[in-house]
């Protein structure tokens, strides 16, 4: 049995009897977060796979990709296409995906290309002081002490009938986890697109040192092995690769070949948190001269809603995607949303409730005092197949109680023309600054 679908779209046709019985024990059964492969480490919470809805729909979640579970399989293709996530990776990791002669093939050899070209890119730019040669204690037997000597190793040395001491020195070396990790994705990669055009020239270059420390076949290491590298600054790049080599390395067909064994297999990828890169990248470029910070990565920000009156305990997590500052104030919240705009059977009004919610909550928590001039973006992605403005979007800016600003807007797919979106978005919320400096 197999079945193909879009990402959070209903499944066309919906399933039958039997498949609908597959699909209920894939939802229940299998943890999305098992299988994503993740690009820039800030995921959300994870998703269904797939979910049945309240009317009895059967509906693909956020991601793309493969999956094998007893003995059938799913296909989740992007329903916006191949050329949308190519124009939103290139704009938020700057990597550029090779087209095949003609059109690029929207099946699961796009998922490999994708994390190949993700993970090349990140290999160069951590390369980019050169390879990860770290310090480690090398221990050496001889009449001579090179290093330091080790005093109980060569007491027992001497104490079994030898005539040498054991000494340690420290030298840099490339035989370590790190160097397993990213020859071993490699490898994988290698197997499922042989022609390695996603290979840039310096990554051809530096792949043939590391094999020659870690052998022809490396050994995956565990997610434990890499946390207990200790990087330099300068090797420090190498610790997100690192990682991302182990998922790619540990999914070795990157492709769900259903298994007669009945073993769960496959890749998938978070469509959402591409989608919530691009936008901040685009934010980056639009929101000039306020200053953006990753809400993820916010330090100064607290990211509680509520504190206990006796206890000072935070309560209720708040990270939006990001924040925007005007002369060092917070002044505005951005949220990227991987959803539909347009009023539907769930949504009659388009924005779903709990995100309206998410943005009032945002905005009380970051913009506090900063009140009848703060404003928020929750910012979807333009859907082809529906060009007419939503409602929520046409009738905006919406106003809070308290005088705050809440705009919706559909986002087109490629980046020029969504930062100039967001331009006149931000022009058209702070008009108070141009006014002040004519006065």
């Amino acid at each position: 049995m197999k079945l193909a679908a879009r990402d959070c779209s209903p499944l066309n046709p919906q399933p039958t009897v039997a498949e609908a019985a597959w699909l209920r024990t894939v939802a229940a059964s299998v943890r999305a977060g098992d299988f994503v492969v993740p690009i820039s480490g800030d995921r959300d919470d994870d998703e269904p796979v797939v979910y049945c809805a309240w009317d009895g729909t059967w509906w693909a979640g956020r991601y793309v990709g493969t999956l094998s579970f007893e003995g059938s399989s799913l296909t989740i293709a992007p329903r916006f296409g191949i050329a949308a996530l190519r124009n939103w990776l290139f704009e938020a990791t700057s990597v550029v995906l090779t087209e095949s002669p003609g059109r690029l093939r929207e099946d699961v050899s796009f998922i490999a290309q994708l994390l190949a070209s993700v993970w090349a890119h990140g290999f160069v730019e951590a390369a980019r002081h050169g390879l990860p040669a770290l310090r480690r204690d090398v221990a050496t037997k001889g009449a001579t002490i090179r290093g330091r000597l080790d005093v109980a190793a060569s007491l027992r040395l001497i104490a079994s009938g030898g005539h040498e001491v054991v000494s340690v020195r420290s030298e840099r070396s490339l035989d370590h986890a790190a160097s397993d990790a990213i020859v071993a994705a490699y490898d994988v990669l290698r197997r499922w697109l042989p022609d390695e055009q996603w290979m840039p020239p310096r990554a051809k270059e530096l792949i043939p040192h590391l094999r020659s420390v870690t052998g022809p076949r490396p050994r995956v290491p565990t997610k434990a092995e890499l946390d207990r590298i200790r990087y330099t600054p300068i090797t420090a790049g190498f610790a997100p690769i690192a990682e991302l080599s182990r998922q790619i390395a540990n999914r070795r067909g990157l492709a769900a070949d259903i298994d007669a064994n009945g073993e769960t297999k496959g890749v998938l990828l978070d469509v959402a948190e591409l989608w919530e890169m691009y936008v901040l990248s685009v934010l980056r470029k639009a929101a000039a001269p306020l200053a953006v910070k990753h809400g993820t990565r916010e330090k100064e920000a607290s990211k509680k809603l509520l504190f206990s009156d006796i206890t000072g305990q935070g309560l209720g997590t708040l990270i939006p995607d990001a924040i925007l500052y005007k002369q060092g104030n917070a002044c505005a919240v951005i949220d990227a949303k991987y959803k539909s705009l347009h009023p539907s059977m769930n949504s009659p009004q388009g924005p779903q409730r709990e995100d309206l919610y998410q943005m009032t909550a945002y905005l009380a928590r970051f913009t506090p005092g900063e009140k009848r001039s703060s404003w928020g973006i929750l910012a979807y992605p333009h859907d082809p197949s529906r060009p007419e403005i939503p409602p929520a979007e046409r009738l905006g800016p919406w106003s809070l109680n308290d005088g705050s600003k809440i705009l919706f807007s559909t986002l087109p797919h490629t980046s020029i023309e969504a930062v100039a979106k967001i331009k006149a978005l931000i022009l058209s919320l702070e008009p108070r600054e141009s006014g002040q400096r004519q006065a």
